[in-house]
């Protein structure tokens, strides 16, 4: 594997530099377009290997909400999107990535982000599911790996930079960039890209069809993101990495137009992790909180929420129990009101309330990470706990706070050598390899783990090492990876 990536370690820092670009598109004044993702012509494993390298990229950068909640309903809507196609070679990971900008993109093994603000810009399931389409067609397709053939050594860096101005709405950036790309094939790469947009939308169509979303939410969708681009689509008219919407919007309307299958336009599942995403993103929490006035369930649950964002416990009790009491098996509204009873100290209340549910959906990984985390917080029934989270741990191994919390849950079994594996894990996912080889580096000087034990902690100090580039290296030695 160390092998692989070293081959294809330049593709890598391409596909990081374009993906540095979204920590730009944070702070950036314009919402940029449906970004091209990055697939590559390559296998399908290489694709996984580079896929995984830049997904936990993202993880260390701290861009992703790992919000099971969130999680398990954007992999919903996007397998079964990815189905309808029959796509058995790919395993998708759909993922959300906190930023108000609008914006979404793939990168190779299919792994496709979406950014909060564009979720919460869309008005229902149908043109979120559009959205999620385009870019599994893109994946599908291979777009980028097209794009990669045709490139040169030359015109690496005015690839990235017109990919950078595009995520991050930087009109400017994507100018510059086009002018330093003229006589390096850029235009090539302009029009490919654009013929690959089309290909994308046509191919999205066919999905949002067989998968019986309103094709005619996809086209309104385009009309909100062109009114939200502002001076970003004009000042990118002519030299525009992406079609015109007003082209897009027009052909989308003409195939909506046949469309005879039963119609989903949205589920209560995308109107609670809507109003999640708009309550992560405000920050005055007073106001908002005197701007809901409804009584209506998510605006009860959105206060209930914001409350409990405030650490107003017994306010967020207040606005969420009457919810909860007419409505005990709805998932959401069941997890914020455990999670406010816990805070609030009452343990048992909270576990009776979530083994009722689990009952109800005894599989469901969020109920039993929500048990296994207020178990672990609480040092309680840690047996019970080391079961459930063995138990979702093909699910979580990726997110930070399962890494966390498997670690503490075996510091308190005392089984120091496990909690360090996890601990080492939960470090190297945030980027911080100094702390992870010093968890490892303290485990070894420990007199109670075993000559095996011991085999296997050195081999993963030399693998996070070789793995993690770092300045480090000449406190714990030279790399030794081949």
């Amino acid at each position: 594997m160390l092998i692989i990536i070293k081959k294809y370690s330049r593709i890598i820092l391409i596909i990081n530099v374009l993906l540095m670009s979204i920590s730009v598109a944070v702070f950036s004044a314009e919402p940029p377009e449906l970004g091209d993702p990055l697939s590559q012509s390559m296998s399908l494993k290489t694709e996984r290997i580079i896929g995984l390298s830049s997904y936990k990229r993202l993880q260390r950068n701290n861009y992703i909400n790992n919000n099971p909640l969130i999680n398990a309903y954007i992999n919903y809507l996007g397998n079964k999107l990815s189905r309808s196609i029959m796509d058995d070679d790919r395993n998708y990971t759909f993922f959300i990535v906190q930023s108000n900008q609008v914006n979404a993109f793939a990168i190779p093994g299919g792994y496709i982000g979406l950014n909060s603000g564009l979720i919460t810009l869309t008005e229902n399931e149908a043109q979120l599911a559009g959205v999620v389409a385009h870019e599994i067609s893109h994946v599908t397709l291979r777009h980028s790996a097209e794009m990669i053939k045709n490139m040169s050594s030359n015109n690496i860096p005015m690839l990235a930079g017109i990919m950078a101005g595009i995520f991050s709405g930087n009109a400017k950036a994507s100018m510059a960039a086009l002018r330093l790309g003229i006589g390096q094939s850029s235009q090539l790469n302009i029009n490919l890209i654009r013929e690959n947009e089309v290909e994308a939308d046509d191919y999205g169509i066919e999905i949002m069809t067989r998968s019986n979303y309103d094709l005619s939410e996809m086209s309104r969708f385009f009309k909100i993101m062109n009114n939200a681009s502002g001076e970003i689509q004009r000042d990118l008219a002519y030299l525009s990495t992406h079609p015109m919407y007003e082209n897009r919007i027009s052909h989308i309307q003409n195939k909506s137009k046949f469309q005879n299958s039963p119609i989903i336009n949205s589920t209560d599942d995308y109107f609670f992790v809507k109003t999640i995403l708009d309550v992560d993103s405000i920050s005055d929490i007073n106001y908002s909180l005197k701007s809901i006035t409804g009584n209506e369930i998510l605006d009860k649950y959105k206060r209930a929420l914001l409350y409990f964002k405030k650490s107003d416990y017994t306010s967020a009790e207040k606005e969420i129990y009457p919810v909860y009491n007419a409505n005990p098996n709805n998932l959401y509204i069941t997890i914020l009101y455990a999670k406010v009873l816990a805070e609030k100290g009452n343990i048992d209340d909270a576990l009776t309330v979530l083994n009722k549910i689990k009952n109800i959906y005894p599989h469901n990984t969020i109920i039993s990470f929500t048990i296994s985390e207020i178990l672990i917080e609480n040092n309680i029934n840690l047996q019970y706990a080391s079961k459930l989270m063995k138990s979702i741990e093909d699910v979580y191994k990726l997110n930070p706070d399962y890494l966390r919390l498997s670690s503490k849950l075996y510091t308190l079994s005392n089984n120091n050598f496990k909690s360090s594996l996890f601990l080492s894990d939960y470090y190297v996912l945030l980027g911080s390899v100094d702390l992870a080889i010093e968890v490892i580096e303290n485990s070894l000087r420990s007199k109670e783990i075993s000559n095996t034990q011991r085999k296997i902690l050195s081999s993963k100090k030399q693998r996070i090492i070789c793995e993690n580039p770092r300045r480090l290296e000449p406190i714990f030695g030279e790399k030794d990876c081949y």
